[in-house]
């Protein structure tokens, strides 16, 4: 770090609404008491009015406070790179908003950062094959989930579920996923007392209740993202070494194990849905052979059967 991007940093310590001490000034960036002075000195010669109480610290006056939005070029190209992801969904509304956050961090920055912004944001493409489809649907209310996350309040809604069958959910909502090319709620259920998933797609009306959580515990990613391990199947298979990156970083299960012979990888996980790891599966075609269990198997010869009758 530089001394430019050190006393920028000062500076929006200092405008953070705490007082900050020369000590922790010296520790925070490992320098001396002198540099400190000389930052300080620094940011005052610009214009920023720098104050120091005795008992606890350097501050900024909050009538001299300047705008916070200066980015680095690399801080930019950061935040160009998540708005082409989030412009990469099929739901319009997430869409929309991208565009609106665009267009505010666009009017808010200086002339030369927004030269760079509009050259960044024609060179950043994520999935960029979304331009196929013709019409971008709804993909889920997610800002009311955001709101219900923030304030600890169950949601309840309409859910279609794999057979066109729909129900009212009602559900204390702890994580929101994003799989590969749709938006997951994991939550507490109320009627099934343990934790589901559900796709924001297949959700309707969907609102916030007044009353607290049923469950008044937290949960760790972990155990939100696979479930307990008790009530999981264990799935052995092996993949070609080439397609073994692909199959771990889109894998809906938790590794157990997992070993390396020659060019083909042994992996162990568990999942507690068979006939949705069937299906995911053949994705990968040839690559992959199932070891076990028997179960998976079978299913996996049924499912190619009624594939080639078709």
């Amino acid at each position: 770090m530089n001394s430019n991007e050190r006393r920028l940093k000062v500076l929006y310590m200092l405008q953070s609404g705490k007082r900050v001490t020369s000590r922790t000034l010296m520790e925070e960036f490992g320098i001396s008491k002198r540099t400190v002075f000389r930052d300080l000195q620094v940011i005052h010669k610009l214009g920023v009015p720098v104050t120091h109480y005795p008992e606890t610290g350097y501050g900024v006056l909050r009538d001299g406070l300047i705008p916070a939005i200066m980015f680095t070029f690399r801080e930019l190209a950061v935040i160009m790179m998540g708005l082409s992801f989030v412009r990469s969904q099929v739901d319009k509304e997430m869409v929309t908003d991208a565009e609106n956050v665009a267009l505010k961090i666009r009017s808010a920055i200086p002339a030369t950062l927004q030269t760079q912004m509009n050259v960044l944001e024609n060179r950043t493409l994520v999935s960029p094959y979304i331009r196929n489809v013709a019409e971008r649907a709804s993909g889920g209310d997610w800002f009311t989930l955001c709101s219900a996350f923030v304030e600890k309040n169950p949601v309840s809604f309409d859910y279609q579920d794999r057979k066109k069958k729909i129900s009212r959910r009602t559900i204390d909502p702890h994580l929101l996923v994003h799989y590969t090319d749709h938006w997951n709620v994991i939550g507490f259920c109320h009627d099934r007392k343990a934790l589901r998933n559900f796709m924001l797609s297949r959700m309707e009306n969907i609102t916030i209740n007044e009353r607290p959580f049923m469950r008044k515990r937290e949960y760790g990613n972990e155990e939100l993202l696979y479930g307990r391990s008790e009530e999981n199947i264990t799935v052995t298979l092996q993949v070609n070494l080439e397609k073994s990156f692909s199959l771990l970083t889109e894998l809906p299960g938790r590794v157990v194990s997992r070993s390396t012979d020659g060019d083909k990888l042994t992996l162990t996980f568990q999942i507690d849905d068979l006939d949705f790891i069937n299906e995911w599966l053949l994705r990968f075609g040839k690559h992959i052979s199932i070891c076990a269990p028997p179960e998976l198997i079978r299913k996996r010869d049924a499912y190619l059967k009624e594939l080639l009758r078709t």
